[in-house]
């Protein structure tokens, strides 16, 4: 009797189990999950370019600004006074001997002309003299005013000629003096105008630290002017400094030309350690003094070679590839590089002239 109890008991909890699970009968079933699409290599997008050939050259290129060797300051060396009139302006060209500026002379005008009729009496009265046959002594009590006469006369004209102010070389006026302008006071040693010489140029530069080694006195290079390039050469370098065994931490170098009477103290470059010192052996065509330049110095050029970018170029496991574009599928070849500069890199083997490099 017990027994069949159990049982009775066991077969009801397993009725309720199953009317439970029938109830799940009512759910949706789970929404199949697709398979992401595949991908065929040929119809991803690269963005190429073509391989070919061109010339490479590797430059050291370095900045500076355009000075001149010669420089003169016309100054009055032995007279001041009021500026009566200035012949130039900034920018303009100049011969060696041209009028500057010229102070008054008006008053020194008046007595010129006085003292020249002061002369003419004198020699009048001597002439008189003779005439009358005065005694040598007389004669020459009345040369001797003459010359007295003459000596003012000539110290008239080198004052009323020292009031004019001529260029002391060829060149180009750089600037006027401060202050400098009809009817300004001048004192004598005071700079009137400057004038550079446009036909001695040279351009002083710092280049890396590695690069020095390639300045040598004499190293041929060019400045490049806006879109215009002039032949130069390196004229100084701190190793020639060094060289030369100098105490001081500056030199200068004499570029003063000694003939130029109206010019004041001689101008000098003061060389340094720190900068190469290029003179142009090719004249400019335009006035450039002032100008920022660049010097271009070839270390090295390649002729009609495979020439791609540096930012094709990939180091994978120690070795340079690139990736090409065959066929429509991506290719990993490795190539070997020749000359390279900071964008561009010769490709000695490895990619051909037209071969398509994939960039992205």
């Amino acid at each position: 009797m017990k027994y069949m109890k159990q049982l009775a008991a066991a077969a009801l909890a397993l009725t309720m189990v199953c009317s439970s699970l029938s109830g799940c009968v009512f759910l949706p079933d789970e929404e199949e999950v697709l398979a992401a699409p595949k991908v065929e290599e040929t119809d991803v997008q690269y963005s190429t370019v073509t391989a070919k050939k061109k010339d490479l050259v590797d430059q050291d290129v370095n900045t500076g600004t355009v000075c001149s060797e010669m420089t003169y300051n016309a100054v009055y060396k032995k007279q001041s006074g009021t500026i009566s009139k200035i012949y130039v302006s900034a920018g303009d060209k100049v011969k060696k001997g041209d009028l500057i500026c010229e102070l008054d002379s008006s008053e020194l005008d008046y007595t010129v002309a006085e003292t020249e009729l002061k002369l003419k009496e004198a020699k009048l009265d001597k002439q008189i003299l003779k005439e009358q046959g005065a005694s040598q002594a007389e004669l020459d009590r009345a040369q001797v005013q003459i010359d007295l006469v003459q000596m003012q006369m000539d110290d008239l004209y080198e004052q009323r000629e020292n009031a004019k102010l001529y260029a002391g070389a060829d060149g180009t006026i750089s600037s006027l003096g401060s202050g400098v302008s009809a009817g300004n006071y001048i004192d004598k040693g005071v700079t009137v105008a400057t004038i550079i010489d446009t036909s001695k140029l040279y351009i002083a530069i710092e280049p890396d630290t590695e690069d020095y080694p390639l300045y040598k006195v004499g190293t041929q290079l060019f400045v490049q002017i806006g879109e215009n390039s002039y032949a130069a050469e390196v004229f100084m370098t701190p190793e020639e400094i060094v060289a030369q065994d100098f105490e001081e931490e500056e030199i200068k170098y004499e570029i003063y030309d000694p003939d130029a009477d109206d010019a004041d103290a001689p101008e000098e470059i003061e060389f340094d350690r720190e900068h190469v010192y290029i003179r142009f052996t090719e004249i400019p065509t335009e006035d450039c003094v002032g100008n920022i330049a660049d010097t271009v110095l070839v270390k090295d050029e390649r002729k009609d070679v495979v020439v791609i970018s540096n930012s094709l170029i990939k180091t994978v496991d120690g070795k340079n590839i690139v990736y090409l574009l065959q066929d429509g599928k991506k290719v990993v070849q490795e190539v070997e590089v020749g000359l390279k500069t900071g964008s561009m890199s010769e490709i000695i083997s490895g990619v051909n002239e037209g071969d398509t490099i994939i960039v992205r």
